[in-house]
């Protein structure tokens, strides 16, 4: 369902009526749904960002409560892959709801530091008040050298698109938010072994993982993340293990 801003309260709300047992919030709304909610699990509440609503009946009542299962595909995409995160420096960019929950997942897998980027420095430095147990550094997309860019990327063990730039239907779905040639050069440059991850995952190769495949850099797109984050969701709503493998048959066969 496509929601416009000024409905937001009142579809939220609509949510009391009926069967409803949840529903997936995406972008732009995992900030923005909150104060409409009862409650927050403590995922969504350490890092200020809902992608789950859970419908629970209190007899004549119904209770709200936000979760964040971002947190676990990202972490189960991330651990699957042959790159080191324990003590590990990182690059994040984005400021949104999925970055706060890269971070997060970052720091529960052992990180040291992450880089963040983003074209808004004041959103950047907000995220960094939301207070973590890792080392984060704020740096400004639009005024950072080029030099300065490619020696942190170079760095990076692993380097996260999460915004929405390269999305099909989205605001810029034939770029990348750091130029290929600079984000080329930087893992050319080093001498770790590097993972690409946008969370982006229509289409599956993206100009931001493209780079990869001049580069030797192992590469992954946000489907799997898509899948374990959806798992966790159903799960919460039905108490029911998910089917993981028909969820990713289905994808599989709607083309995604």
């Amino acid at each position: 369902m496509t929601v416009e801003p000024p409905d937001l309260e009142l579809i939220v709300n609509s949510m009391r009526e009926g069967n409803i047992v949840g529903a997936n919030v995406t972008v732009p709304y995992k900030t923005a749904v909150i104060p409409f909610l009862d409650d927050l699990a403590p995922s969504a509440k350490k890092i200020g960002a809902v992608n789950t609503i859970q419908i629970v009946k209190e007899q004549a009542n119904s209770k709200l409560i936000g979760h964040n299962t971002d947190i676990e595909g990202i972490k189960s995409s991330i651990s699957t892959q042959d790159v080191r995160v324990v003590s590990s420096t990182n690059s994040v960019i984005g400021t949104g709801g999925a970055s706060l929950a890269v971070i997060f997942g970052l720091q529960s897998l052992g990180a040291k530091r992450i880089h963040l980027f983003g074209r808004d420095i004041v959103k950047v430095k907000a995220i960094i008040e939301h207070g973590w147990d890792i080392e984060i550094i704020p740096h400004d997309l639009t005024s950072i050298s080029t030099s300065q860019l490619i020696n942190l990327l170079t760095q990076s063990s692993t380097v996260v698109q999460a915004t929405s730039v390269g999305m099909t239907g989205g605001p810029a779905p034939d770029q990348s938010p750091i130029q290929p040639t600079i984000l080329e050069s930087a893992l050319k440059k080093s001498n770790l072994k590097q993972l690409l991850f946008d969370l982006v995952y229509s289409p599956q190769n993206t100009v931001f993982l493209n780079v990869a495949t001049n580069t030797d850099t192992a590469a992954i797109n946000g489907l799997d993340m898509l899948i374990r984050q959806g798992a966790a969701a159903f799960e919460i709503w039905t108490a029911r293990v998910a089917p993981v493998e028909l969820m990713r048959a289905s994808l599989k066969e709607a083309g995604i």
